[in-house]
């Protein structure tokens, strides 16, 4: 998608965007402004409150502008995707991968009615096993499935076995970079690395497709240690991309203390 194409999807999902200098900027939280395409890296000039009443914005910086930067954008990112092969993975993960692929089939979803039979219990499995924290009921989950297989926006990815839906990891791309977005498996398949499996097709997938030439999945959440390290074995290292940022000083200095890690991934630092 384009910057303006993703806008418009994400005023239909029901986000607050507004136009600025020349970029589309989203309220993540609220009164917290930052670009939509997160990895944009814009101009200096561009980087200005994109609202006069905000307590905050964040922004990724060109390389030009780097030496204005302030902060840093802490993120797991794949930069060269195109020479993505399982020799970029460690050596576990790629012995895991081939041992255990051919036990799933792998296949994209264009519809919704596989994710409303079986979804939320692997949504379920997944957020029991990996202890994160979650009010997501069947009737919210189904809810959000509403308008969620997009053509042409979102790619969802399955694995199953034995027409039993084991798990699926969805994303999407603006210009030349793809996002991660879900990533979700029971259990059972858990045993059998089809987080790693989904993964590596997908990145594939966006390798395959030409105008891709960088992967990023998830800003760095150092509390999780094990999931950092996935993401790592996986080759995608942390990388700390160069931002401007702007935080109100009183509501800055909370959460430095109330909530060090999130304020870490706002700023790139303590």
């Amino acid at each position: 998608m384009t910057e303006e194409e993703f806008a418009r999807w994400r005023c239909k999902e029901g986000a607050n965007v507004v136009f600025h200098r020349g970029c589309y900027w989203e309220e993540r939280r609220f009164g917290f402004y930052q670009p939509i395409h997160l990895l944009a890296r814009l101009q200096i000039q561009q980087v200005t409150r994109p609202l006069q009443f905000c307590w905050g914005f964040l922004a990724s910086l060109c390389e030009d502008d780097a030496v204005s930067a302030n902060g840093s954008i802490p993120i797991h990112l794949l930069s060269n995707i195109q020479n993505y092969d399982l020799y970029s993975v460690n050596k576990n993960s790629r012995q895991n991968i081939r041992k255990n692929r051919h036990l799933f089939d792998i296949v994209e979803l264009t519809g919704t009615q596989l994710l409303e039979e079986q979804g939320y219990d692997v949504f379920l499995s997944a957020m029991t096993r990996t202890r994160w924290k979650s009010s997501l009921s069947r009737e919210k989950y189904m809810m959000k499935l509403v308008d969620y297989v997009v053509p042409k926006r979102r790619l969802i990815l399955a694995g199953f076995n034995d027409k039993k839906l084991c798990g699926y990891i969805t994303g999407y791309a603006i210009n030349g970079t793809a996002y991660g977005e879900d990533l979700y498996i029971t259990s059972e398949a858990s045993e059998y690395n089809l987080n790693r499996i989904l993964l590596f097709e997908f990145v594939q997938i966006c390798r395959r497709s030409g105008g891709i030439h960088e992967f990023a999945i998830g800003q760095h959440w150092r509390e999780k240690p094990g999931v950092a390290e996935f993401k790592e074995r996986m080759g995608f290292p942390i990388t700390y991309i160069p931002a401007k940022v702007e935080i109100n000083p009183l509501v800055e200095q909370f959460i430095r203390w109330k909530y060090p890690h999130q304020y870490y991934r706002l700023t790139g630092h303590d």
